[in-house]
């Protein structure tokens, strides 16, 4: 039985460590990167998200308690359902789109209010990486909630929990927020359709968010369909090697229309 400061360096090391590998190889992206300050700023503009998705989660459990279970559970519902047990008891199509849905926007406000507005956003990649960076900020943290309780069972349970994350739940925040960053991108010189383009990106990263939540989450899936699901993750993060690509063009593009 590991002692809880043990257990706690652990979490904070297995949340860490995955989210740094992952921002390190998205960095590499970026041709002109951005200052340090910033990316740590974004980084850290991600776990200032947890408990708002927090917040939010348990509110909309509570919600869901109202409306599916009988009258005695649901009036005790935040008792029961403290923001952390939401946070990870996600029960039906209603908590799967609602979670998925706070999830994605807490992180894409996050990033807007402390690292969209500035004088560093001078490119459309600049919405890529900040975007990302904000995703495994939160990634971070929220691994963190999961891998302490995991590391409290055993070591090989929380290595367990933490591989999985690394491949699965750590990668998906960095694609759906990918997907996100590179939507506003795309309006980087048309800001009068930003907010459109803004909302379609919330869409579909919810709807990919969702979907993995579903197939991760199947009471029948086999070890064979959690490879599925992670191969259609790592599908999706090379199609968003394609979008930097795209978005980078874009911004040559743009360069020689104004030279015009």
């Amino acid at each position: 039985m590991t002692s809880f400061g043990t257990q706690l360096l652990y979490a904070v090391l297995g949340g860490l460590i995955p989210a740094l590998v992952w921002l390190f190889f998205w960095l590499r992206e970026d041709i002109h990167p951005e200052p340090k300050r910033l990316i740590f700023k974004a980084f850290l503009a991600g776990g200032i998200a947890i408990p708002f998705a927090l917040f939010a989660e348990s509110f909309f459990y509570c919600i869901n308690a109202f409306l599916f279970f009988p009258p005695n559970e649901s009036t005790l519902c935040a008792i029961n359902h403290p923001p952390l047990a939401a946070f990870a008891s996600i029960a039906n199509l209603f908590l799967i789109v609602t979670f998925a849905a706070t999830e994605e926007y807490v992180k894409y406000k996050s990033a807007k209010k402390l690292v969209l507005k500035g004088r560093d956003f001078d490119e459309p990649v600049d919405a890529m990486i900040y975007l990302i960076t904000v995703s495994l900020g939160f990634a971070a943290f929220e691994n963190m909630l999961f891998l302490l309780p995991a590391f409290g069972a055993s070591v090989f349970e929380g290595l367990i929990v933490g591989n999985l994350r690394f491949l699965g739940a750590t990668l998906l925040h960095a694609v759906s927020s990918g997907i996100v960053g590179y939507m506003i991108a795309l309006s980087f010189y048309t800001p009068e359709h930003r907010k459109s383009y803004t909302w379609w990106g919330l869409v579909l990263a919810t709807i990919l968010h969702a979907i993995f939540n579903v197939l991760v989450m199947s009471e029948d899936i086999s070890s064979d369909g959690i490879s599925q699901t992670l191969g259609v993750l790592v599908l999706t993060g090379v199609v968003l090697i394609f979008a930097f690509d795209k978005v980078k063009k874009l911004r040559k593009f743009q360069r020689v229309t104004n030279n015009l």
